[in-house]
Protein backbone atom coordinates (compact mmCIF):
# COMPACT_ATOMS: atom_id res chain seq x y z
CA UNK A 1 0.00 0.00 0.00
CA UNK A 2 2.86 2.36 0.76
CA UNK A 3 4.38 1.67 -2.61
CA UNK A 4 1.05 2.45 -4.21
CA UNK A 5 0.81 5.69 -2.30
CA UNK A 6 4.31 6.69 -3.29
CA UNK A 7 3.48 5.93 -6.90
CA UNK A 8 0.45 8.18 -6.74
CA UNK A 9 2.46 10.95 -5.16
CA UNK A 10 5.10 10.80 -7.90
CA UNK A 11 2.45 10.84 -10.59
CA UNK A 12 0.90 13.94 -9.09
CA UNK A 13 4.25 15.70 -9.01
CA UNK A 14 5.07 14.69 -12.58
CA UNK A 15 1.68 15.91 -13.79
CA UNK A 16 0.96 19.21 -11.99
CA UNK A 17 -2.43 20.86 -12.15
CA UNK A 18 -3.18 23.07 -15.12
CA UNK A 19 -2.46 26.84 -14.87
CA UNK A 20 -0.37 26.48 -11.68
CA UNK A 21 3.25 27.75 -11.44
CA UNK A 22 4.44 24.16 -11.57
CA UNK A 23 2.42 23.50 -14.72
CA UNK A 24 3.80 26.68 -16.36
CA UNK A 25 7.34 25.64 -15.44
CA UNK A 26 6.93 22.12 -16.79
CA UNK A 27 4.90 23.02 -19.88
CA UNK A 28 6.40 26.32 -21.02
CA UNK A 29 9.69 27.27 -19.38
CA UNK A 30 11.47 23.90 -19.30
CA UNK A 31 10.77 23.08 -22.99
CA UNK A 32 11.78 26.64 -23.95
CA UNK A 33 15.17 26.53 -22.21
CA UNK A 34 15.74 22.99 -23.43
CA UNK A 35 15.13 24.18 -26.99
CA UNK A 36 17.43 27.19 -26.60
CA UNK A 37 20.27 24.96 -25.36
CA UNK A 38 19.85 22.53 -28.27
CA UNK A 39 22.83 22.70 -30.65
CA UNK A 40 20.76 22.10 -33.78
CA UNK A 41 18.41 24.92 -32.81
CA UNK A 42 21.35 27.28 -32.22
CA UNK A 43 22.77 26.43 -35.65
CA UNK A 44 19.38 27.08 -37.25
CA UNK A 45 19.10 30.47 -35.54
CA UNK A 46 22.65 31.37 -36.57
CA UNK A 47 21.94 30.38 -40.19
CA UNK A 48 18.74 32.45 -40.29
CA UNK A 49 20.36 35.51 -38.72
CA UNK A 50 23.36 35.15 -41.00
CA UNK A 51 21.14 34.99 -44.07
CA UNK A 52 19.34 38.16 -42.98
CA UNK A 53 22.63 40.01 -42.46
CA UNK A 54 24.03 38.90 -45.82
CA UNK A 55 20.80 39.87 -47.58
CA UNK A 56 20.94 43.32 -46.00
CA UNK A 57 24.58 43.75 -47.04
CA UNK A 58 23.87 42.87 -50.66
CA UNK A 59 20.78 45.10 -50.65
CA UNK A 60 23.01 47.90 -49.37
CA UNK A 61 25.45 47.38 -52.25
CA UNK A 62 22.59 47.36 -54.76
CA UNK A 63 21.17 50.60 -53.36
CA UNK A 64 24.58 52.30 -53.37
CA UNK A 65 25.24 51.22 -56.95
CA UNK A 66 21.81 52.58 -57.90
CA UNK A 67 22.58 55.96 -56.35
CA UNK A 68 20.35 55.69 -53.26
CA UNK A 69 21.27 56.60 -49.69
CA UNK A 70 21.34 53.12 -48.12
CA UNK A 71 21.81 54.40 -44.58
CA UNK A 72 18.78 56.68 -44.81
CA UNK A 73 16.78 53.87 -46.40
CA UNK A 74 17.41 51.43 -43.55
CA UNK A 75 16.77 54.10 -40.92
CA UNK A 76 13.45 54.87 -42.60
CA UNK A 77 12.63 51.16 -42.76
CA UNK A 78 13.32 50.59 -39.06
CA UNK A 79 11.57 53.80 -38.01
CA UNK A 80 8.50 53.01 -40.08
CA UNK A 81 8.27 49.49 -38.64
CA UNK A 82 8.57 50.70 -35.03
CA UNK A 83 6.10 53.57 -35.33
CA UNK A 84 3.58 51.39 -37.17
CA UNK A 85 3.98 48.28 -35.02
CA UNK A 86 0.27 47.50 -35.29
CA UNK A 87 0.56 47.34 -39.08
CA UNK A 88 3.61 45.10 -38.68
CA UNK A 89 1.56 42.59 -36.68
CA UNK A 90 -1.37 43.03 -39.09
CA UNK A 91 0.82 42.15 -42.08
CA UNK A 92 2.41 39.31 -40.13
CA UNK A 93 -0.90 37.67 -39.22
CA UNK A 94 -1.70 35.90 -42.53
CA UNK A 95 1.98 34.98 -42.92
CA UNK A 96 1.81 33.14 -39.59
CA UNK A 97 -0.94 30.90 -40.94
CA UNK A 98 0.59 30.30 -44.38
CA UNK A 99 4.05 29.80 -42.87
CA UNK A 100 2.65 27.23 -40.45
CA UNK A 101 0.90 25.56 -43.36
CA UNK A 102 4.16 25.05 -45.24
CA UNK A 103 6.10 24.08 -42.09
CA UNK A 104 3.56 21.49 -40.95
CA UNK A 105 3.53 19.74 -44.32
CA UNK A 106 7.32 19.77 -44.41
CA UNK A 107 7.44 17.83 -41.14
CA UNK A 108 6.02 14.89 -43.11
CA UNK A 109 8.51 15.41 -45.91
CA UNK A 110 5.93 17.15 -48.12
CA UNK A 111 6.12 20.48 -49.97
CA UNK A 112 2.88 22.42 -49.83
CA UNK A 113 3.18 24.94 -52.67
CA UNK A 114 -0.55 25.71 -52.61
CA UNK A 115 -1.16 27.99 -49.59
CA UNK A 116 -2.18 30.83 -51.91
CA UNK A 117 -5.14 28.90 -53.28
CA UNK A 118 -6.01 27.57 -49.84
CA UNK A 119 -6.03 31.15 -48.56
CA UNK A 120 -8.45 32.14 -51.32
CA UNK A 121 -10.80 29.21 -50.80
CA UNK A 122 -10.82 29.76 -47.03
CA UNK A 123 -11.49 33.46 -47.47
CA UNK A 124 -14.42 32.77 -49.80
CA UNK A 125 -15.86 30.18 -47.38
CA UNK A 126 -15.64 32.62 -44.46
CA UNK A 127 -17.29 35.34 -46.56
CA UNK A 128 -20.20 33.10 -47.53
CA UNK A 129 -20.79 32.13 -43.90
CA UNK A 130 -20.33 35.75 -42.88
CA UNK A 131 -23.03 37.31 -45.05
CA UNK A 132 -25.42 34.43 -45.82
CA UNK A 133 -25.92 32.97 -42.34
CA UNK A 134 -27.07 34.92 -39.26
CA UNK A 135 -25.54 33.71 -35.99
CA UNK A 136 -24.91 35.16 -32.52
CA UNK A 137 -22.07 37.63 -32.22
CA UNK A 138 -19.57 35.35 -30.48
CA UNK A 139 -20.48 32.20 -32.39
CA UNK A 140 -20.47 33.69 -35.90
CA UNK A 141 -16.72 34.31 -36.36
CA UNK A 142 -15.87 30.93 -34.78
CA UNK A 143 -18.16 29.12 -37.23
CA UNK A 144 -16.75 31.13 -40.15
CA UNK A 145 -13.19 30.25 -39.14
CA UNK A 146 -14.12 26.59 -38.76
CA UNK A 147 -15.76 26.41 -42.20
CA UNK A 148 -12.82 28.23 -43.76
CA UNK A 149 -10.42 25.78 -42.15
CA UNK A 150 -12.56 22.88 -43.35
CA UNK A 151 -12.57 24.10 -46.96
CA UNK A 152 -8.86 24.85 -46.90
CA UNK A 153 -8.31 21.42 -45.40
CA UNK A 154 -10.20 19.78 -48.25
CA UNK A 155 -8.08 21.75 -50.71
CA UNK A 156 -4.97 20.32 -49.07
CA UNK A 157 -6.37 16.85 -48.37
CA UNK A 158 -7.02 16.09 -52.05
CA UNK A 159 -3.33 16.49 -53.06
CA UNK A 160 -2.47 14.48 -49.94
CA UNK A 161 -4.64 11.59 -51.13
CA UNK A 162 -3.19 11.81 -54.64
CA UNK A 163 0.34 11.75 -53.22
CA UNK A 164 -0.34 8.89 -50.82
CA UNK A 165 -2.36 6.56 -53.04
CA UNK A 166 -1.48 7.53 -56.62
CA UNK A 167 2.08 8.84 -56.26
CA UNK A 168 1.24 12.26 -57.76
CA UNK A 169 3.85 14.82 -56.71
CA UNK A 170 2.40 17.27 -54.20
CA UNK A 171 4.33 20.22 -55.67
CA UNK A 172 2.41 19.83 -58.93
CA UNK A 173 -1.01 19.03 -57.45
CA UNK A 174 -0.98 21.74 -54.77
CA UNK A 175 0.12 24.34 -57.28
CA UNK A 176 -2.52 23.27 -59.82
CA UNK A 177 -5.26 23.36 -57.17
CA UNK A 178 -3.98 26.75 -56.06
CA UNK A 179 -4.69 28.25 -59.47
CA UNK A 180 -7.99 26.35 -59.56
CA UNK A 181 -9.02 28.00 -56.28
CA UNK A 182 -8.05 31.47 -57.49
CA UNK A 183 -10.02 31.05 -60.72
CA UNK A 184 -12.98 29.48 -58.90
CA UNK A 185 -13.24 32.35 -56.43
CA UNK A 186 -12.95 34.80 -59.34
CA UNK A 187 -15.92 33.10 -61.01
CA UNK A 188 -17.94 33.16 -57.78
CA UNK A 189 -17.26 36.81 -56.99
CA UNK A 190 -17.93 37.80 -60.61
CA UNK A 191 -21.14 35.77 -60.82
CA UNK A 192 -23.25 34.13 -58.11
CA UNK A 193 -21.83 36.08 -55.16
CA UNK A 194 -21.35 39.48 -56.84
CA UNK A 195 -22.71 42.37 -54.79
CA UNK A 196 -26.05 43.44 -56.32
CA UNK A 197 -25.89 46.71 -58.19
CA UNK A 198 -22.10 46.73 -58.32
CA UNK A 199 -20.79 46.56 -61.89
CA UNK A 200 -17.31 48.02 -61.45
CA UNK A 201 -15.73 46.25 -58.47
CA UNK A 202 -15.81 42.46 -58.25
CA UNK A 203 -16.71 41.95 -54.62
CA UNK A 204 -19.30 40.20 -52.47
CA UNK A 205 -21.77 41.93 -50.15
CA UNK A 206 -20.24 42.83 -46.76
CA UNK A 207 -20.38 40.27 -43.97
CA UNK A 208 -22.65 40.81 -40.97
CA UNK A 209 -21.19 42.72 -38.06
CA UNK A 210 -21.66 39.64 -35.89
CA UNK A 211 -19.12 37.79 -38.04
CA UNK A 212 -16.39 40.44 -37.78
CA UNK A 213 -13.37 39.84 -35.58
CA UNK A 214 -12.94 42.74 -33.11
CA UNK A 215 -9.99 45.10 -33.46
CA UNK A 216 -7.18 44.88 -30.95
CA UNK A 217 -5.94 48.37 -31.68
CA UNK A 218 -6.24 50.91 -34.48
CA UNK A 219 -8.03 50.12 -37.73
CA UNK A 220 -5.83 47.23 -38.88
CA UNK A 221 -4.87 44.77 -36.15
CA UNK A 222 -7.66 42.41 -35.15
CA UNK A 223 -8.14 39.31 -33.05
CA UNK A 224 -6.95 37.31 -36.04
CA UNK A 225 -3.44 37.90 -34.70
CA UNK A 226 -4.35 36.23 -31.40
CA UNK A 227 -5.83 33.31 -33.35
CA UNK A 228 -2.49 33.10 -35.19
CA UNK A 229 -0.59 32.95 -31.88
CA UNK A 230 -2.96 30.20 -30.73
CA UNK A 231 -2.30 28.34 -33.99
CA UNK A 232 1.46 28.50 -33.32
CA UNK A 233 0.96 26.98 -29.86
CA UNK A 234 -1.37 24.26 -31.17
CA UNK A 235 0.92 23.31 -34.08
CA UNK A 236 3.95 23.19 -31.79
CA UNK A 237 2.03 20.95 -29.38
CA UNK A 238 0.79 18.78 -32.24
CA UNK A 239 4.25 18.25 -33.68
CA UNK A 240 6.12 17.66 -30.44
CA UNK A 241 3.58 16.27 -27.94
CA UNK A 242 1.12 14.06 -29.85
CA UNK A 243 1.18 10.64 -31.49
CA UNK A 244 0.16 12.15 -34.83
CA UNK A 245 3.05 14.62 -34.61
CA UNK A 246 5.48 11.80 -33.89
CA UNK A 247 4.14 9.86 -36.87
CA UNK A 248 4.45 12.94 -39.10
CA UNK A 249 8.07 13.46 -38.11
CA UNK A 250 8.82 9.76 -38.54
CA UNK A 251 7.34 9.71 -42.05
CA UNK A 252 9.22 12.89 -42.91
CA UNK A 253 12.55 11.41 -41.82
CA UNK A 254 12.15 7.97 -43.43
CA UNK A 255 8.85 6.78 -44.85
CA UNK A 256 9.99 3.16 -45.27
CA UNK A 257 11.29 2.93 -41.71
CA UNK A 258 8.08 4.49 -40.41
CA UNK A 259 5.99 1.90 -42.24
CA UNK A 260 8.19 -0.87 -40.88
CA UNK A 261 7.48 0.50 -37.39
CA UNK A 262 3.74 0.17 -38.01
CA UNK A 263 2.91 3.76 -39.00
CA UNK A 264 0.34 4.25 -41.76
CA UNK A 265 2.39 6.62 -43.92
CA UNK A 266 -0.37 7.13 -46.50
CA UNK A 267 -2.86 8.29 -43.89
CA UNK A 268 -0.23 10.49 -42.25
CA UNK A 269 0.71 12.23 -45.51
CA UNK A 270 -2.92 12.88 -46.42
CA UNK A 271 -3.69 14.25 -42.95
CA UNK A 272 -0.57 16.43 -43.00
CA UNK A 273 -1.53 18.20 -46.21
CA UNK A 274 -5.13 18.42 -45.01
CA UNK A 275 -4.11 20.13 -41.77
CA UNK A 276 -1.70 22.36 -43.71
CA UNK A 277 -4.54 23.46 -45.99
CA UNK A 278 -6.78 24.11 -42.98
CA UNK A 279 -4.20 26.49 -41.50
CA UNK A 280 -3.90 28.45 -44.75
CA UNK A 281 -7.70 28.56 -45.10
CA UNK A 282 -8.02 30.04 -41.60
CA UNK A 283 -5.40 32.62 -42.55
CA UNK A 284 -7.59 33.76 -45.44
CA UNK A 285 -10.62 33.84 -43.15
CA UNK A 286 -8.76 36.00 -40.65
CA UNK A 287 -8.10 38.62 -43.32
CA UNK A 288 -11.76 38.73 -44.35
CA UNK A 289 -13.27 38.66 -40.87
CA UNK A 290 -10.73 41.02 -39.33
CA UNK A 291 -10.07 43.59 -42.05
CA UNK A 292 -11.69 43.40 -45.51
CA UNK A 293 -15.16 42.31 -44.25
CA UNK A 294 -16.00 41.04 -47.77
CA UNK A 295 -14.32 39.03 -50.51
CA UNK A 296 -12.70 41.24 -53.15
CA UNK A 297 -11.34 39.69 -56.33
CA UNK A 298 -7.56 39.15 -56.17
CA UNK A 299 -7.38 40.70 -52.71
CA UNK A 300 -4.29 38.68 -51.68
CA UNK A 301 -0.89 40.09 -52.54
CA UNK A 302 0.81 36.70 -52.64
CA UNK A 303 0.33 35.80 -48.98
CA UNK A 304 0.58 32.09 -49.74
CA UNK A 305 3.85 32.44 -51.62
CA UNK A 306 5.29 34.65 -48.86
CA UNK A 307 4.36 31.92 -46.40
CA UNK A 308 6.85 29.62 -48.11
CA UNK A 309 9.57 32.23 -47.53
CA UNK A 310 8.55 32.62 -43.89
CA UNK A 311 8.69 28.86 -43.32
CA UNK A 312 12.16 28.66 -44.88
CA UNK A 313 13.44 31.51 -42.70
CA UNK A 314 11.85 30.00 -39.59
CA UNK A 315 13.42 26.61 -40.21
CA UNK A 316 9.94 25.04 -40.39
CA UNK A 317 9.66 25.52 -36.63
CA UNK A 318 6.31 26.98 -35.43
CA UNK A 319 7.96 29.59 -33.21
CA UNK A 320 10.50 30.33 -35.92
CA UNK A 321 7.58 30.89 -38.30
CA UNK A 322 6.11 33.41 -35.85
CA UNK A 323 9.38 35.35 -35.67
CA UNK A 324 9.85 35.15 -39.45
CA UNK A 325 6.30 36.40 -40.09
CA UNK A 326 6.81 39.40 -37.81
CA UNK A 327 10.14 40.13 -39.48
CA UNK A 328 8.61 40.11 -42.96
CA UNK A 329 5.69 42.16 -41.64
CA UNK A 330 8.24 44.72 -40.49
CA UNK A 331 9.96 44.66 -43.88
CA UNK A 332 6.70 45.24 -45.74
CA UNK A 333 5.55 48.00 -43.40
CA UNK A 334 8.93 49.72 -43.24
CA UNK A 335 9.31 49.40 -47.01
CA UNK A 336 6.61 52.05 -47.49
CA UNK A 337 8.55 54.48 -45.29
CA UNK A 338 11.76 53.59 -47.13
CA UNK A 339 10.14 54.52 -50.44
CA UNK A 340 8.57 57.71 -49.09
CA UNK A 341 11.59 59.08 -47.22
CA UNK A 342 14.64 57.68 -49.06
CA UNK A 343 13.07 57.26 -52.49
CA UNK A 344 14.07 53.58 -52.66
CA UNK A 345 11.47 51.52 -54.57
CA UNK A 346 9.40 49.28 -52.32
CA UNK A 347 10.36 46.37 -54.58
CA UNK A 348 13.68 46.36 -52.72
CA UNK A 349 11.81 44.54 -49.94
CA UNK A 350 11.10 41.69 -52.37
CA UNK A 351 14.78 41.63 -53.30
CA UNK A 352 15.73 41.29 -49.62
CA UNK A 353 13.17 38.51 -49.16
CA UNK A 354 14.53 36.59 -52.13
CA UNK A 355 18.13 36.99 -50.98
CA UNK A 356 17.23 35.69 -47.51
CA UNK A 357 15.74 32.53 -48.99
CA UNK A 358 18.82 32.03 -51.18
CA UNK A 359 21.21 32.34 -48.25
CA UNK A 360 19.11 30.11 -46.01
CA UNK A 361 18.91 27.43 -48.69
CA UNK A 362 22.52 27.82 -49.90
CA UNK A 363 24.18 25.62 -47.22
CA UNK A 364 21.70 22.81 -47.90
CA UNK A 365 22.23 23.10 -51.65
CA UNK A 366 26.01 23.08 -51.23
CA UNK A 367 25.85 20.06 -48.91
CA UNK A 368 23.62 18.22 -51.40
CA UNK A 369 25.95 19.00 -54.31
CA UNK A 370 28.97 17.91 -52.28
CA UNK A 371 27.34 14.63 -51.26
CA UNK A 372 26.12 13.82 -54.76
CA UNK A 373 29.51 14.72 -56.27
CA UNK A 374 31.32 12.30 -53.98
CA UNK A 375 28.89 9.53 -54.86
CA UNK A 376 29.14 10.34 -58.58
CA UNK A 377 32.94 10.11 -58.59
CA UNK A 378 32.72 6.92 -56.54
CA UNK A 379 30.50 5.40 -59.24
CA UNK A 380 32.89 6.58 -61.92
CA UNK A 381 35.79 4.91 -60.13
CA UNK A 382 33.94 1.63 -59.51
CA UNK A 383 32.23 1.34 -62.90
CA UNK A 384 34.32 3.32 -65.44
CA UNK A 385 32.68 1.73 -68.50
CA UNK A 386 29.15 2.79 -67.52
CA UNK A 387 30.00 5.66 -65.20
CA UNK A 388 32.13 7.49 -67.80
CA UNK A 389 29.31 8.10 -70.30
CA UNK A 390 26.98 8.97 -67.41
CA UNK A 391 29.42 11.62 -66.16
CA UNK A 392 29.85 13.06 -69.68
CA UNK A 393 26.08 13.15 -70.23
CA UNK A 394 25.71 14.94 -66.90
CA UNK A 395 28.11 17.68 -67.96
CA UNK A 396 26.75 17.95 -71.50
CA UNK A 397 23.18 18.34 -70.22
CA UNK A 398 24.16 21.15 -67.85
CA UNK A 399 26.24 22.99 -70.47
CA UNK A 400 23.50 22.65 -73.11
CA UNK A 401 20.89 24.03 -70.73
CA UNK A 402 23.05 27.02 -69.81
CA UNK A 403 23.76 27.71 -73.48
CA UNK A 404 20.04 27.39 -74.21
CA UNK A 405 19.09 30.03 -71.66
CA UNK A 406 21.77 32.36 -73.05
CA UNK A 407 20.58 31.81 -76.66
CA UNK A 408 16.89 32.18 -75.86
CA UNK A 409 16.80 36.00 -75.94
CA UNK A 410 18.58 36.44 -79.26
CA UNK A 411 16.64 33.62 -80.91
CA UNK A 412 13.26 34.97 -79.74
CA UNK A 413 13.78 38.11 -81.83
CA UNK A 414 13.86 35.89 -84.94
CA UNK A 415 11.21 33.37 -83.98
CA UNK A 416 9.10 33.38 -80.83
CA UNK A 417 8.36 29.68 -81.38
CA UNK A 418 12.06 28.84 -81.49
CA UNK A 419 12.71 30.80 -78.30
CA UNK A 420 9.89 28.93 -76.55
CA UNK A 421 11.18 25.53 -77.69
CA UNK A 422 14.72 26.35 -76.56
CA UNK A 423 13.37 27.50 -73.18
CA UNK A 424 11.50 24.21 -72.78
CA UNK A 425 14.58 22.21 -73.86
CA UNK A 426 16.78 24.07 -71.38
CA UNK A 427 14.27 23.74 -68.55
CA UNK A 428 13.90 19.99 -69.16
CA UNK A 429 17.69 19.76 -69.27
CA UNK A 430 18.04 21.36 -65.82
CA UNK A 431 15.49 18.93 -64.38
CA UNK A 432 17.29 16.05 -66.11
CA UNK A 433 20.60 17.20 -64.60
CA UNK A 434 19.12 17.14 -61.08
CA UNK A 435 17.71 13.65 -61.56
CA UNK A 436 20.92 12.37 -63.13
CA UNK A 437 22.95 13.87 -60.31
CA UNK A 438 20.80 11.73 -58.00
CA UNK A 439 21.50 8.78 -60.33
CA UNK A 440 17.91 8.18 -61.33
CA UNK A 441 17.03 6.64 -64.70
CA UNK A 442 14.39 9.33 -65.18
CA UNK A 443 17.20 11.86 -65.63
CA UNK A 444 18.54 10.13 -68.73
CA UNK A 445 15.04 9.85 -70.16
CA UNK A 446 14.54 13.58 -69.68
CA UNK A 447 17.95 14.29 -71.22
CA UNK A 448 16.87 12.43 -74.38
CA UNK A 449 13.60 14.37 -74.35
CA UNK A 450 15.57 17.62 -74.11
CA UNK A 451 17.64 16.49 -77.11
CA UNK A 452 14.45 15.89 -79.10
CA UNK A 453 13.35 19.44 -78.26
CA UNK A 454 16.66 20.69 -79.61
CA UNK A 455 15.95 18.83 -82.88
CA UNK A 456 12.59 20.64 -83.04
CA UNK A 457 14.50 23.91 -82.68
CA UNK A 458 16.74 22.71 -85.54
CA UNK A 459 13.69 22.29 -87.79
CA UNK A 460 12.44 25.76 -86.86
CA UNK A 461 15.88 27.21 -87.65
CA UNK A 462 15.74 25.56 -91.08
CA UNK A 463 12.24 26.95 -91.76
CA UNK A 464 13.10 30.55 -90.78
CA UNK A 465 16.52 30.43 -92.46
CA UNK A 466 18.53 31.01 -89.26
CA UNK A 467 21.78 29.10 -89.90
CA UNK A 468 23.24 29.81 -86.45
CA UNK A 469 20.12 28.45 -84.73
CA UNK A 470 20.07 25.44 -87.06
CA UNK A 471 23.69 24.43 -86.46
CA UNK A 472 23.83 25.10 -82.71
CA UNK A 473 20.56 23.29 -81.95
CA UNK A 474 21.50 20.39 -84.25
CA UNK A 475 24.84 19.90 -82.48
CA UNK A 476 23.36 20.15 -78.97
CA UNK A 477 20.45 17.88 -79.86
CA UNK A 478 22.70 15.23 -81.40
CA UNK A 479 25.15 15.24 -78.48
CA UNK A 480 22.46 15.05 -75.80
CA UNK A 481 20.44 12.36 -77.58
CA UNK A 482 23.43 10.15 -78.45
CA UNK A 483 25.07 10.36 -75.04
CA UNK A 484 21.71 9.91 -73.30
CA UNK A 485 20.86 6.76 -75.24
CA UNK A 486 24.37 5.29 -74.95
CA UNK A 487 24.41 5.88 -71.20
CA UNK A 488 20.94 4.43 -70.78
CA UNK A 489 22.08 1.09 -72.26
CA UNK A 490 24.41 0.28 -69.37
CA UNK A 491 22.71 2.39 -66.73
CA UNK A 492 20.22 -0.21 -65.56
CA UNK A 493 22.95 -2.80 -65.12
CA UNK A 494 25.00 -0.22 -63.23
CA UNK A 495 22.17 0.33 -60.77
CA UNK A 496 21.66 -3.40 -60.29
CA UNK A 497 25.35 -4.04 -59.65
CA UNK A 498 25.57 -1.09 -57.25
CA UNK A 499 22.55 -2.32 -55.28
CA UNK A 500 24.02 -5.80 -55.13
Amino acid sequence: MEDSGIGKKQTKQDNPSIFTPEWFQATVLDPFFSKVKDTAFQKQVAASLGSVVLAMLIATVVMLMSGYNAGLAFIALIRGAILSWDRVLFRATPLIFTGLSVALAFKSGLFNIGPEGQVFIGAMAATVVGYMIALPIFIHPIVALFVAGLMGGIWGFVPGLLKAYRGAHEVVTTMMLSYTAILLTHYLVAGPFLEPGNEYILQTPPIFGSAELPKLTGSFLSWAFLVGILAVIVVDFLINRTVLGYEMRAVGLNKDAAEYAGINSKRTMALSLGLAGALAGMGGAGEILGYHHRFIDNWSSGLGWDGITVAVLGGNNPWGVLVGAIFFGALKTGGNSMQRIAGVPSEMVSVIQGLIVVFVAAPRIINWISKQSREEFDWLRRFPREGGPHFITLGVTLVASILGFSLMGSVSTTSMMAGTVIFVASLIGIVAFVYMFSRELRGLQLAVLSGICWFVATAIGFMVGNIALLLSSLILGAIMTVFGLVTMIGYKRLLEEDDA
